[in-house]
C-alpha cells in the first residue's frame, strides 16, 4: 500500500524565452465574471452583472454596470450588493429590475428589487420570507411575477427539533425535504401585497432545473415549468403549464409528461416556443417547438440541425425565434422563421486572428439580451479572447463593449484548434488541442488529456483558464470530445446509452493516437485528469490503458450502483443503463461500468479529489475508490474539501483545487 502526503509545489515548466509572461494558478482571483447581460427595448443601452474576487474574504463581489452602445460609455450602478443576478430593463425601458438580497446575516433573502434609469435608489419590491428565485415583467412594467418557496412556519420549543422528514429520491447531503416553489404577482404600487397563483405540493422548477417565467402580451397568463415536487431529481418529469391570473386555474400546454423547459409566450401572443426531448436529454436531443396557447406538441422548429438547444429567445417581431447550440467545438447561434428553415448567424469575435474561431463566441443567455431591431449582446469569448459583453448590431456587424479582463493582454497565451479523429461509432469526432506558448514544430511536449464532464457537454474553442493554465506549463493540452458530447448530432450523443465508459474511453484514446501520430507528444509524460463525467472517464482510463505518468480524477462515479443510491440525479444514472440495478440481471452491467472493481488493474499513481457534501457524484464512491486502489496496493492519494457542493463555489478553493491538480501531474512529469 502506497499513501501518499502531497505537498505543495510550484514547479513549472519553462515552455518560452526568458523573460515571457506566462499564466499562472494565482492569476485566477484578478479574473473578471461577466452574466446575465440585457438590452433595453430601444438597443441603446445594455446592462452586465460583473463579479470580482475579494481573495481574501474568499468570495465574489457584484457590480451591475451599463454601457451605452453608441458612445460605449460606462459606469457601475450598483457598489456591494449580495447575490445580484438576472438584470432585466422594464418594458418601456425607463427602469431596471435584478435580483440583490436583502436584510443582513441568516436575515438576508433574494428578493426583487427595481431601480429607475433617470436617476434614483434601488428598492426592494418584494418580501418573500424565504426570497425570490426569479421574476419577470409584466407586459404594462407595473407589475412582476415571481417565484418563491413556500414559507416553512416558525417553530418554537421542542417543536425546533422535530425535524424528521421522509426521504425519497434526496441526495444523501439533504438535511430537509425541498419545499415547493410558488408563482406570485407583485404589483408595484405602494404597500402592495403579493398575489400567490399556484398552490399544492407541485413546484415551479426551480434551483437547477430553474426554466422561464412568460407573460402573454394580454398579461392574463403566464407560461411556466411544472413540476412533481421541489426534489431536483424529479424535475426530470418537468411540462408546460399556463396559469390564468385571473382565476389561478393551471393547465398543461403540450401533453407531454416530462423533459420540457423554458416556454416563452411570443411578443404578440399568438405562439409559445419551448423546449423539449424524448426521453432523458444525456441520450436524447433537447429540441426547439412551437405550439400555440390553444395546446398541443407543437412542431420541432430546430429538427434540421441536428443539435441539442442551449438557449432560446423570440425575435421582437414574432416572426422568428433565435436559438444557440453546441456544434463542432464552437457554440452555434440559430434564427428560424416560423415555416423556415434555421439559418446559421455568423458570430466570428476576431475574424483572422490565430487561437480563434468563427461560432465560438456567444457564452450567456438570449433573454432579454435582444433589442427591437434586432441587436443582441452577449458574453463572447474565443481561444485567446476572455469573456467580454459583446454586441451583435442589428446589421449583424459585432462591437466588443467592454475591457474586463484586459490585464491577460499581458501574457503570452496558448493557441488552440479543433482537431477531428475516427472513432468506431463511424462518426469523425473532434476535441480541442492547445499548443503551449512558444510552441517548436518537431519538439516533444508533455500531454496533458484534460477530459470535460457531463457526459452531456462538450470542449469548445473558448477562453478556457484552467487549459491556458496548464499549456503555460509546457504542456500540450487535448480535451476529447468522447460518444456522448453534445457539439456532434444525437447519432454521436445517444452512442453513450448503455456503454458509459467503454465507448468513450475508445474514442479518448483515438483522439490521443492522432495527436501521438503528430510527433510532437513525449510518450514517457502523459497524463489524464477531469471533473464529474471527467473523473469517470480518468478512473476507467487508468483500468483498462497503462499510457500514463499520472491521473488526476476529481468527484469521480467510481460505483454507479453507490451513485444511484445516493446522488441527486439517480434517473440519470437509471437512463444510462437497462434499468435499476436492483431489479432483473441489471446488477452485472452497472458493476462492469464501475471503476473500482478494475482497482487491481491500475498502474498509474492517482490523485483522487472531492467535496465531502457533493450531491451529484457523492463523496462515498470517491473514498470506495480511494480505498480498493489502497487495498490493491496501489500508489493513490484522497484529497478532499469540506464543503457542499459538485465543485467548491468560493475562488480560493477553486485554485486550490487546481493546485493539487496541476501540481500533482506537475511532479510526475519531471
Amino acid at each position: 500500500m502506497i499513501v501518499r502526503v502531497i505537498l505543495a509545489l510550484t514547479l513549472a515548466f519553462a515552455p518560452c524565452a526568458a523573460g515571457a509572461a506566462l499564466l499562472g494558478e494565482n492569476d485566477f482571483q484578478h479574473a473578471v465574471r461577466l452574466e446575465g447581460p440585457a438590452i433595453s427595448p430601444d438597443g441603446k443601452r445594455a446592462v452586465v452583472v460583473v463579479s470580482r474576487i475579494n481573495w481574501n474574504e474568499d468570495k465574489y463581489e457584484d457590480e451591475l454596470w451599463i454601457v451605452d452602445l453608441a458612445s460605449r460609455a460606462q459606469r457601475a450602478l450598483t457598489y456591494g450588493r449580495k447575490g445580484l443576478s438576472d438584470p432585466a430593463f422594464s418594458p418601456d425601458g425607463t427602469r431596471l429590475a435584478f435580483i440583490a438580497d436583502d436584510g443582513d446575516g441568516d436575515d438576508a433573502h433574494s428578493q426583487v428589487f427595481v431601480m429607475p434609469l433617470d436617476g434614483g435608489d434601488a428598492r426592494p419590491v418584494t418580501h418573500a420570507k424565504e426570497g425570490v428565485e426569479q421574476f419577470a415583467w409584466r407586459p404594462d412594467g407595473r407589475a412582476v411575477a415571481y417565484a418563491a418557496e413556500d414559507a416553512q412556519r416558525e417553530r418554537k420549543g421542542a417543536d425546533r427539533f422535530r425535524d424528521s422528514f421522509v426521504f425519497t429520491t434526496e441526495p444523501i447531503t439533504a438535511r430537509s425535504r425541498p419545499q415547493p416553489v410558488h408563482l406570485f404577482v407583485q404589483p408595484l404600487g405602494a404597500d402592495a401585497t403579493a398575489t400567490q397563483l399556484t398552490f399544492g405540493p407541485e413546484s415551479v422548477a426551480a434551483g437547477e432545473g430553474e426554466s422561464t417565467l412568460s407573460w402573454s402580451p394580454d398579461e392574463k397568463t403566464i407560461a411556466f415549468v411544472l413540476c412533481p415536487n421541489a426534489i431536483l431529481n424529479d424535475e426530470s418529469y418537468s411540462r408546460v403549464a399556463l396559469v390564468d391570473v385571473a382565476s389561478k386555474v393551471v393547465r398543461p400546454l403540450t401533453g407531454h409528461g416530462a423533459w420540457e423547459s423554458d416556454p416563452l409566450f411570443s411578443p404578440d401572443g399568438t405562439h409559445v416556443a419551448y423546449t423539449y426531448s424524448n426521453g432523458d436529454s444525456q441520450v436524447n436531443l433537447a429540441q426547439l417547438y412551437v405550439t400555440t396557447p390553444a395546446g398541443g406538441p407543437g412542431s420541432a422548429v430546430s429538427a434540421p440541425v441536428d443539435r441539442p438547444i442551449s438557449d432560446s429567445a423570440w425575435a421582437r417581431d414574432s416572426k422568428s425565434v433565435y436559438f444557440a447550440v453546441p456544434d463542432r467545438a464552437t457554440n452555434a447561434l440559430y434564427r428560424v422563421a416560423l415555416g423556415g428553415e434555421p439559418q446559421r448567424l455568423p458570430v466570428d469575435l476576431t475574424p483572422g486572428t490565430p487561437g480563434t474561431t468563427t461560432g465560438a463566441a456567444v457564452e450567456s443567455s438570449l433573454r432579454n439580451a435582444i433589442a427591437a431591431d434586432g441587436t443582441l449582446v452577449f458574453v463572447g469569448t474565443a481561444t485567446k479572447q476572455p469573456p467580454e459583453l459583446f454586441a451583435r448590431l442589428s446589421d449583424g456587424t459585432l462591437a466588443k463593449l467592454t475591457e474586463f479582463n484586459r490585464w491577460l493582454a499581458q501574457y503570452d497565451l496558448a493557441t488552440a484548434e479543433r482537431i477531428t479523429y475516427p472513432t468506431l461509432t463511424g462518426i469523425t469526432a473532434d476535441g480541442v488541442l492547445y499548443l503551449p506558448p512558444g510552441f517548436t514544430p518537431g519538439r516533444k511536449y508533455p500531454l496533458s488529456v484534460y477530459i470535460h464532464g457531463g457526459p452531456t457537454s462538450s470542449s469548445s474553442l473558448i477562453f478556457d483558464f484552467w487549459a491556458q493554465v496548464m499549456a503555460a506549463r509546457g504542456w500540450i493540452v487535448l480535451r476529447p470530445n468522447y460518444r456522448g458530447s453534445d457539439d456532434l448530432g444525437l447519432a454521436y450523443q445517444r452512442a453513450v446509452l448503455y456503454d458509459p465508459e467503454e465507448g468513450p474511453g475508445k474514442d479518448i484514446m483515438a483522439a490521443v493516437d492522432s495527436v501521438r501520430a503528430r510527433g510532437i507528444v513525449d510518450d514517457s509524460r502523459i497524463a489524464v485528469s477531469g471533473w464529474s463525467y471527467g473523473g469517470i472517464m480518468t478512473a476507467w482510463m487508468i483500468s483498462k490503458y497503462h499510457i500514463w505518468k499520472a491521473a488526476v480524477s476529481g468527484a469521480s462515479v467510481n460505483d454507479w450502483t453507490t451513485d444511484y443510491g445516493t446522488a441527486d440525479d439517480s434517473l440519470a444514472d437509471v437512463d444510462l443503463f437497462h434499468g435499476s440495478p436492483f431489479t432483473g440481471s441489471n446488477a452485472a452491467e452497472w458493476r462492469r461500468a464501475s471503476a473500482v472493481w478494475y482497482a487491481k488493474d491500475v498502474t498509474t499513481p492517482t490523485l483522487i479529489l472531492s467535496d465531502v457534501g457533493d450531491n451529484r457524484d457523492p463523496f462515498a464512491t470517491s473514498s470506495i475508490y480511494w480505498r480498493a486502489l489502497r487495498d490493491n496496493h496501489k500508489d493513490a492519494t484522497l484529497r478532499v474539501w469540506p464543503v457542499y457542493g459538485h465543485f467548491p463555489s468560493d475562488p480560493v478553493r477553486t485554485v486550490d483545487v487546481y493546485h493539487y491538480w496541476l501540481d500533482f501531474i506537475a511532479q510526475h512529469f519531471r
